[in-house]
């Protein structure tokens, strides 16, 4: 086999030509149809070229610097037979040149059809290895650790994102919880709420009332000091006197007695309405308090002390008696003092 650098300019260029004639050739040129007819056009002669000449067109112009003289002579003699037989469908005649048009129009038709497994046979190993030479394995090996090192990357951002949309999504969690929390504690709240402003407007009514019965209290203080003067309350004897100031006695004591139960009507519904205001208040804040504390055992003891202030009987001034105060807060104090120590000799 000769050597690559001592092949022949000429040989070299008389293959370029002959395979880029064959490349550049346009099929459709064969049909013929005006010159020929719709009979003996080779409509079907088409594809068949187009499918050899594709085949020679894997083969690039700059790939035949990679073959020898040897592999050159072969590319170029079945370019040239190949561009012989198109020429063929380029010249065919159908007056009295050819004896038989039908005839020899179906044999260039057969041979066009069986032209590609031919032509195929002859020149894939060199396609195969021109493809080889051509290809840039270093190239090839940087591309793809440049797509590793972008696929990591990618990895690496998608995992570091990941991480903080999940850091964010448990923060939001967390805010969803407290706030579910708070609102839990909330809606207990409203129940204080409303029964604080029931006695509230309980509490105006009887105001009212206790205003209304002290003007009339008042006024019959200021009458009964005339009412003698009245001819016909006017007492005659000892016994008319007697009666009338026990008459008068028995109206003030009925007055002032109504004028009593009225106040204190008034003053229980202000002392009720006041205890559970400081309650709603208190149970609105229960949350921070159980928030701030850090250890468990210190929890129990602001959160027993916070329950003891919300739910046992405060004094408001409106009551004389509101009860004592419960014990139970430094009680538990004292039974997780003492529980800690054991604990710990545990």
């Amino acid at each position: 086999m000769a050597d690559i650098s001592s092949i022949d300019d000429s040989k070299l260029a008389s293959t370029r030509h002959a395979l880029e004639r064959v490349q550049s050739f346009n099929p459709d040129s064969i049909i013929r149809e005006k010159e020929l007819g719709n009979r003996f056009a080779f409509t079907s002669a088409v594809e068949p070229a187009r499918k050899v000449i594709s085949l020679f067109q894997t083969l690039q112009a700059s790939h035949l610097d990679f073959f020898p003289e040897q592999q050159l002579d072969q590319i170029k003699t079945e370019a040239d037979a190949f561009f012989n037989l198109l020429e063929t469908f380029l010249h065919f005649e159908i007056d009295g040149a050819q004896p038989n048009p039908k005839d020899a129009q179906e044999n260039m038709l057969s041979n066009l059809n069986g032209y590609f497994q031919r032509v195929f046979n002859s020149i894939h190993p060199l396609v195969a290895y021109a493809a080889v030479r051509s290809q840039d394995f270093s190239a090839l090996e940087t591309e793809a650790r440049a797509a590793t090192q972008s696929a990591k990357d990618i990895a690496t951002s998608l995992v570091t994102e990941l991480g903080e949309q999940k850091r964010v999504v448990d923060g939001i969690i967390t805010e969803v919880r407290s706030a579910a929390a708070e609102q839990g504690v909330s809606k207990q709240a409203i129940h204080f709420k409303n029964e604080a402003d029931a006695h509230n407007t309980q509490s105006k009514t009887w105001l009212k009332y206790s205003t209304r019965t002290a003007i009339g209290l008042g006024l019959f203080a200021i009458l009964s000091l005339f009412i003698h003067k009245i001819p016909f309350f006017s007492p005659e004897n000892a016994y008319e006197t007697t009666q009338l100031a026990v008459s008068k006695i028995l109206i003030f004591a009925v007055i002032s007695y109504m004028l009593l139960l009225c106040a204190r009507n008034f003053m229980s519904h202000k002392h009720n309405e006041v205890v559970n205001r400081h309650r709603q208040n208190a149970l609105a804040t229960f949350t921070a308090l159980a928030e701030a504390a850090s250890e468990q055992s210190s929890a129990d003891i602001v959160l027993t002390h916070a329950a003891s202030c919300i739910f046992s009987p405060q004094e408001t001034g409106y009551a004389k008696q509101d009860g004592g105060h419960s014990e139970a807060p430094s009680s538990l104090q004292l039974l997780t003092k003492i529980q800690q120590p054991s604990a710990a000799v545990g």
